[in-house]
C-alpha cells in the first residue's frame, strides 16, 4: 500500500513539474512574439523628434538675418524626415516649439537656402502632420545697392506677420543709376487656427518713402 501511494505521489510531482515548465515556455514564447505596432513606433520616434526643439514664448520675433548661426540648435536627421519635408536633412535645424495648445504641437524649423528660412509645421499629439508653411517672404538678395531687413512676428493669438523692408535700384556697369532707388516692403499675413491649420496670404508689396 505504501509503495502504491509513494508511486502515485511521484507521478503527480512529475506531472506538476512538466505543467509549470510548459506554462513558463508558453509565457516566454508569447512575450517574445509581442511586436511594437507601427503607431506605437511612430509615437516613440515623434517623441524623440520634438525633444530637439527648444521652448519658445509668445509674442515671438524672428529676424532671419540673425539666425544664421546654428549654435545651440539641434540638427534634423534622416529619421526626422518622417515628420518634415526637407531635401537637405544634414543642413536643416530644429529652431523651437511654440507654447503648447490643447490639441496640437507647433514647431518652427530652419530650411537651408541662401540664408536659413523659418518653416512652421503643426502636428497632432500623435505625430500626424496637420499643416506646413514657409514663413519667409523671400525678398533678400545681393544685387547692386540691395539691402533688406526681414522680420517674422507670431503674436499671442497665433496671428502671423512676415515682412521684409527692401531698398533696391537699377544698376549698370558704372554702378547705381540716378533716381532709380526704390524702397518698399514685401509682406504676408497668416494665422494658426485652433485645429492647427495654418492659413497664409500670398506675398504683397507696398512702397514706402
Amino acid at each position: 500500500m505504501n509503495k502504491i501511494l509513494t508511486l502515485f505521489c511521484f507521478l503527480l510531482l512529475i506531472g506538476c513539474t512538466e505543467d509549470n515548465s510548459n506554462n513558463k515556455h508558453h509565457k516566454k514564447t508569447a512575450s517574445g512574439n509581442k511586436k511594437t505596432s507601427p503607431d506605437a513606433a511612430r509615437k516613440m520616434q515623434f517623441g524623440k523628434f520634438i525633444k530637439k526643439f527648444k521652448p519658445l514664448s509668445l509674442p515671438l520675433t524672428i529676424k532671419t538675418l540673425d539666425i544664421q548661426s546654428t549654435s545651440g540648435l539641434r540638427k534634423i536627421t534622416d529619421k526626422d524626415t518622417l515628420f518634415i519635408n526637407s531635401g537637405y536633412p544634414d543642413e536643416t535645424w530644429a529652431y523651437g516649439m511654440l507654447p503648447d495648445t490643447s490639441g496640437n504641437i507647433q514647431l518652427v524649423w530652419l530650411s537651408p537656402a541662401e540664408i536659413y528660412t523659418p518653416v512652421l509645421t503643426t502636428f497632432t499629439k500623435g505625430g500626424q502632420k496637420i499643416s506646413e508653411k514657409h514663413l519667409s517672404v523671400g525678398g533678400c538678395g545681393s544685387d547692386c545697392c540691395f539691402t533688406c531687413d526681414e522680420y517674422i512676428y507670431i503674436r499671442k493669438d497665433r496671428s502671423i506677420y512676415s515682412a521684409d523692408s527692401i531698398k533696391s535700384c537699377i544698376c549698370d556697369e558704372s554702378g547705381p543709376k540716378k533716381n532709380t532707388t526704390r524702397k518698399y516692403v514685401r509682406f504676408m499675413t497668416g494665422k494658426i487656427g485652433e485645429d492647427g491649420r495654418i492659413s497664409m496670404t500670398g506675398v504683397q508689396e507696398k512702397n514706402i518713402k
